[in-house]
């Protein structure tokens, strides 16, 4: 006996409904906000973030004094080069297509 062919509307129907079953129950209900409890615990977490976020940047190794001025003028140099060499470009594109539309 030869097979069937079935529609593919009728193949995407059938996949979704296997995965419908497949699908696993939800496993608990949700519990309810207790909003009370939130601000009442809010002021110890605020202080408990403060104290971590300290605790983070004394492991942080900051950069010297002279470093710091090092990078400052190569990201200041590199943004004026990449500026100058975008109004370059920007520049002849804009003549390029003054001159396409003289034509």
């Amino acid at each position: 006996m030869a097979k069937r062919k079935v529609s593919r509307k009728f193949k995407a129907k059938a996949m979704m409904e296997r995965q419908m079953q497949e699908r696993k129950p939800p496993s608990q209900p949700r519990k309810k906000f207790d909003f009370k409890q939130f601000i009442k615990k809010l002021p110890s977490r605020i202080a408990k973030f403060t104290r971590d976020v300290i605790h983070e940047l004394k492991k942080v190794s900051w950069p010297t004094r002279k470093a710091l001025i090092n990078y400052t003028i190569v990201v200041i140099v590199t943004i004026v080069v990449f500026a100058v060499l975008l109004g370059v470009f920007d520049l002849g594109f804009i003549r390029v297509i003054e001159l396409l539309v003289n034509i």
